[in-house]
């Protein structure tokens, strides 16, 4: 898969904004985090060419390139199979049934 994650460190809401507007990304579930020193820790996924429209901005950053690769490994451990035969088997667990 051509997808990384870029962890990014941004002063304020302007600043996301900003990036944002720069390239097509998603956002990590749940809202930013604060580092000790004031700043926005935000996660972002994004495929290689829209990752390098980011790391051009003046931001901190860390790219994981390998991210793809480890979507790729963690995809082979879900079963092919259906689970609930075609809707005759019920679902089990700690879910509500409705």
């Amino acid at each position: 898969m051509d997808i990384v994650k870029i962890k990014l460190w941004v002063p304020d809401q302007q600043a996301l904004n900003e990036i944002l507007s720069t390239a097509k990304v998603n956002l990590d579930c749940g809202s930013p985090r604060r580092d000790a020193t004031g700043n926005f820790v935000v996660t972002l996924y994004a495929t290689k060419a829209e990752a390098k429209k980011i790391t051009a901005l003046k931001y901190q950053h860390e790219v994981d390139e390998n991210y793809g690769k480890v979507l790729e490994e963690r995809q082979k451990e879900v079963a092919k199979g259906d689970r609930f035969k075609g809707g005759k088997v019920k679902p089990e667990g700690l879910g509500v049934k409705r």
